[in-house]
């Protein structure tokens, strides 16, 4: 009789599973600090040197650049180097932009932004296909409580930023977030954390199976596209939305993004007991919604009182999809998602290049933030009517 799948010869002790956990995701963690980060410092990086909104949008441009030649590169490091080795190359690279953000140079600001854009698409990615594998059938779950973690560093982004910048040490919070980056990517250099055979998702493994429809890959390919842009939009441009007000909102703006990643936050924490009494897919049309209602009610208040409460809807609303997203696109590729990783994520990246970047071109153009967040507020539509396609 052949050995059972979870033989001890193929189990990690528990020691090592439990460091290689607590690594990854510390880095997550840092990764939320770090994708987030252009959100409560782009005022700060407009008044440095007097960008109208449009040339500040290229900073999320060059960002997901960056980010795209990442995600390029994921499926044949993953392949031919294995995670650790990826994930490691990945915060050296966050380590190194991070740094070099420090310039006092726009040319080389935006030049940083590539370079740490780079590293999020190789750890954003990687950590989320890496958690997919070592959970199996409970990754739905287990991918919420992952970003879950990404959301603390999210949320504690902008408290960092406005105490750095109004402490006098940005420079010195910059320097230790590329610190910490580098002792992550040591770590991971140092350490096996790739999934044992028995972590590996249950997979269709006949030939009639294998064949993923061109409706669903399409259909996924295009919402991960929407949900990206539009969580980016709002999050990247939230705090300048939030300082444009005219009133005390000017004095805490900083603080805007903190209220939108503190909804996603909590919504990810609720996530796996929603997910016991709801489908995957109830879930996502009704996060989406919540979003959408949300981020039309908020182009119209004109207090901070006010767009504190949708601000945090907001995020609520669209806590589970990515998540949710991810794990749709692990059940239906199975063990082939390290070789279609590339291509899927790939449109995350264009999603976060293209709809930040829009966002700042239409406010420029008509004189007024609001006109440039209906963006977003569109999305949200496009993905509630592209839901259907999606097969359960």
């Amino acid at each position: 009789m052949s050995p059972p799948m979870n033989d001890s010869r193929h189990e990690r002790p528990a020691g090592p599973r439990r460091a290689a956990n607590i690594v990854v995701y510390a880095g997550f963690v840092l990764a939320g600090i770090v994708t987030t980060l252009l959100g409560p410092i782009l005022p700060i990086l407009i008044a440095r040197w007097a960008m109208s909104d449009e040339h500040a949008g290229l900073f999320f441009t060059m960002q997901f650049i960056g980010n795209i030649a990442g995600i390029l590169s994921l499926s044949v490091l993953i392949t031919r180097r294995g995670y650790g080795t990826t994930l490691a190359i990945g915060f050296t690279f966050i380590a190194v932009g991070i740094a070099t953000l420090n310039s006092g140079s726009e040319l080389a600001a935006l030049g940083a932004a590539v370079l740490y854009g780079y590293g999020l698409g190789l750890t954003l990615s990687g950590t989320n296909l890496w958690v997919a594998e070592v959970a199996g059938p409970n990754r739905a779950s287990a991918l919420n409580i992952a970003n879950f973690a990404w959301g603390i560093g999210a949320i504690a982004c902008p408290g960092l930023v406005l105490l750095a910048y109004r402490g006098g040490w940005f420079s010195i919070f910059l320097f230790g977030v590329a610190g910490f980056a580098a002792l992550i990517a040591a770590s991971l250099a140092l350490m096996d954390i790739e999934p044992r055979s028995q972590e590996i998702p249950d997979a269709p493994v006949s030939g009639a199976n294998l064949k993923v429809p061109i409706q669903i890959v399409s259909v996924l390919a295009a919402l991960i596209f929407l949900y990206i842009g539009t969580e980016t939009s709002l999050s990247g441009w939230i705090a300048a939305f939030a300082k444009r007000m005219g009133t005390s909102a000017a004095s805490r703006w900083e603080l805007a993004p903190m209220l939108f990643w503190a909804g996603i936050l909590s919504g990810r924490g609720l996530a796996p007991l929603i997910l016991r009494r709801m489908r995957e897919k109830s879930v996502l049309l009704g996060g989406i919604l919540v979003a959408g209602i949300c981020n039309g009610a908020l182009l119209w208040v004109s207090t901070f009182r006010e767009a504190a409460v949708w601000i945090i809807l907001s995020g609520f609303g669209l806590a589970s999809i990515y998540p949710l997203l991810v794990a749709s696109l692990v059940r239906h590729f199975g063990e082939r998602m390290k070789g279609a990783a590339s291509g899927m994520f790939l449109f995350a990246a264009f999603g976060g290049a293209t709809m930040p970047w829009a966002v700042g071109f239409v406010s420029t153009q008509t004189g007024n933030l609001r006109a440039g967040l209906v963006l977003p507020l569109v999305s949200c539509f496009v993905m509630i009517g592209l839901l259907p396609l999606l097969a359960d």
